[in-house]
């Protein structure tokens, strides 16, 4: 079992347990067909390390809700484009992209930045 932070459409944050780190997993975890991996300045600036979102990729064609705290993430308020559906997060340790290593110190974190993030 692997453990990394969702981030919801509903606004709310939890460690989920994949069976494996495995594309297939995360893409069942969120429902989605292709996952895109999303990092921006902002977010390097705020975690001080590569952490990275896992995205759908045809979020928006299927019209999937817009995820407040992970299009704030991508800076949408600076270039309009948002995120839509639940995301994950993982790190990029060079080519790799690997699960958080402290998914609940991100979690906790992520709570104290974001107080309208519910947990769970």
């Amino acid at each position: 079992m692997v453990k990394t932070v969702k981030i919801t459409t509903e606004n709310r944050i939890s460690v989920v347990e994949l069976p494996s780190w495995s594309l297939k997993n995360r893409e069942k975890e969120l429902h989605a067909d292709c996952i895109e991996t999303v990092k921006t300045q902002r977010m390097y600036e705020l975690f001080g390390d590569m952490v990275v979102m896992l995205v759908d990729e045809s979020g928006l064609i299927q019209n999937k809700p817009l995820n407040a705290c992970a299009s704030w993430l991508y800076g949408a308020d600076q270039h309009g484009s948002f995120i839509v559906g639940d995301v994950l997060l993982g790190m990029q340790r060079g080519s790799d992209i690997l699960p958080p290593d402290y998914p609940e110190r991100l979690l906790r974190f992520l709570r104290l930045k974001f107080p309208m993030i519910q947990k769970g």
